[in-house]
């Protein structure tokens, strides 16, 4: 009776792939890196961003910001956050007496800033769902230029068996990259869509703060929203 075949460990195509698998397999552990912290820094703004505009919120409220213990407070409360959204507020409060518009576009360069915060390491990952199936096909390419180099020296004595195992050891490369490329790609959509929905929030949260600041409402002031850029969106 035919005796069952052991099939091939993952470790035996990493192996046949050559040196572009290991390529591979370096993007895609930079990739998941690179998402993993994204989803804890995207996770960790959004819990800081809510716990400053409520301790923000709640100073406003239970004073007068006139009054310099007041002031320095909300002041001390933006610089414990050591980032472009404590600087956003912070200067909210140390410009408070100008006028609405005014105050907006100081406030414009710090959104900015806190755009470019949350679109950190996007272009890597963007460049990583590019790149892994095109590593894939130059290995594909080698291993087929490889196997037709062993056919014209073997000539006559070529067989199929040896042609087609050495076209298949050639695809595998192809096969790591697409596998590697398209959950990367579904991440890097999934992430894009939760920076666009945390610079629409703090937006918001922005406007309430200036509201409550300045005693009048955005449309009061101008029609237009204040004070974050558009979050890019990199090519893949």
């Amino acid at each position: 009776m035919p005796t069952q075949v052991d099939s091939p460990g993952i470790l035996y195509f990493i192996d046949q792939g050559g040196n572009v698998m290991y390529l591979i397999i370096a993007l895609s552990i930079f990739a998941l890196a690179i998402v993993l912290t994204k989803f804890w820094g995207l996770a960790r703004f959004r819990s800081q961003l809510n716990r400053l505009c409520e301790r923000l919120h709640l100073l406003i409220q239970g004073g007068h910001l006139d009054q310099e213990g007041t002031l320095n407070a909300a002041l001390q409360v933006c610089r414990e956050h050591n980032t472009p959204l404590g600087r956003l507020f912070e200067t909210a409060f140390l410009y408070r007496l100008e006028e609405r518009t005014e105050l907006t576009r100081r406030l414009e360069r710090f959104g900015g800033e806190v755009v470019a915060g949350l679109e950190a390491y996007m272009t890597a990952l963007a460049s990583v769902v590019g790149v892994a199936p095109m590593l894939g096909f130059l290995g594909t390419i080698i291993g087929l230029v490889e196997a037709f180099m062993s056919w014209e020296t073997l000539g006559d004595q070529i067989t199929v068996g040896v042609l087609a195992g050495g076209i298949y050891k050639a695809m595998l490369t192809t096969a790591a990259g697409l596998t590697v490329a398209i959950p990367y790609y579904l991440l890097y959509n999934h992430l894009t869509s939760r920076i666009q929905r945390l610079t629409r929030l703090t937006e918001t949260r922005t406007e309430e703060l200036l509201d409550a600041l300045t005693g009048t409402s955005a449309q009061e002031a101008r029609p237009e929203a204040v004070p974050l850029q558009e979050p890019t969106r990199h090519a893949v």
